[in-house]
């Protein structure tokens, strides 16, 4: 498989104050954020949605894509967002999420810090979350007298089951790295400072793969859990037969049948 040139695109409002920055190398995407202490801003989602339509314009160059913040997950809205209508006739704050979830692209959060409310609902929004084992998650917006802002009601059910989903929503528990891998929120926990890296590894392991493929895999799996099981089988067999006319298929199949690596190109 050729490499990729890496690419460098900070993005943000103010000169030299980047709010997310992207690279890809080696087929795989490396979403930078830097969220500000006082937690996650209007700009900081508008830039967040802009790096997003971004990276799923790059799936020919990147297979897989890490999402890390930098110094460390957000812990909550800044009081500028909190303040802000909810139906005020712009993009709710919770669409750059969505946009991160609607990634064709393998998504990896590597979370370090603590990932609460706001970075919560982040690291929700990928498809899977490696952390340090310092890290911890809550989402304490009840007690604010709120509800979540950014899809934690939806997608963290959908992570971790309905019951466990209820009793971090409810009570605004906060959980550590190790429960929180108990529970299926995450796939992996790794000393502090390796979370970057392991997140990297799975990434590289999905990009060698064919991107094709793994792009299917993912929408079949994301739609089935929209379907009744019957339709979501037929998703897959709808996904299969188109998957079954690309050039990356038949290399697959050539590549078993004379015993040697296959050479995916993502057509």
């Amino acid at each position: 498989m050729p490499t990729a040139q890496p690419t460098s695109l900070p993005r943000g409002p103010r000169p030299h104050v980047p709010l997310t920055s992207l690279s890809i190398e080696d087929y795989v995407a490396t979403l930078t954020l830097y969220p500000a202490a006082d937690g996650v801003s209007r700009d900081f989602v508008d830039a967040l949605a802009d790096s997003c339509e971004e990276v799923a314009g790059a799936r020919g160059r990147a297979y897989a894509v890490v999402v890390r913040c930098v110094p460390e997950f957000p812990s909550r809205w800044s009081p500028e967002a909190l303040a802000e209508p909810v139906l005020n006739g712009v993009r709710p704050l919770g669409a750059a999420f969505d946009a991160l979830a609607s990634l064709p692209q393998p998504t990896i959060a590597a979370v370090r810090g603590a990932a609460h409310s706001a970075g919560l609902e982040l690291a929700l929004a990928c498809d899977m979350r490696v952390a340090a084992n310092s890290a911890t998650f809550a989402a304490p917006e009840t007690g604010l007298g709120m509800m979540p802002l950014g899809g934690a009601t939806q997608r963290l059910p959908r992570a971790v089951g309905r019951s466990q989903a209820l009793r971090l929503l409810l009570s605004g528990l906060e959980i550590d790295a190790v429960e929180a891998r108990r529970i299926g929120l995450l796939v992996e926990v790794v000393s502090e400072g390796g979370e970057v890296d392991a997140a990297v590894r799975l990434a590289r392991t999905i990009a060698s793969r064919a991107p094709i493929a793994t792009r299917f895999a993912k929408e079949a799996v994301w739609r089935g859990l929209e379907q009744p099981l019957q339709q979501g089988l037929r998703t897959e067999l709808d996904l299969t037969v188109i998957l079954q006319t690309t050039a990356d298929r038949a290399e697959g199949v050539r590549a078993f049948v004379e015993g040697r690596t296959p050479r995916f190109t993502g057509s």
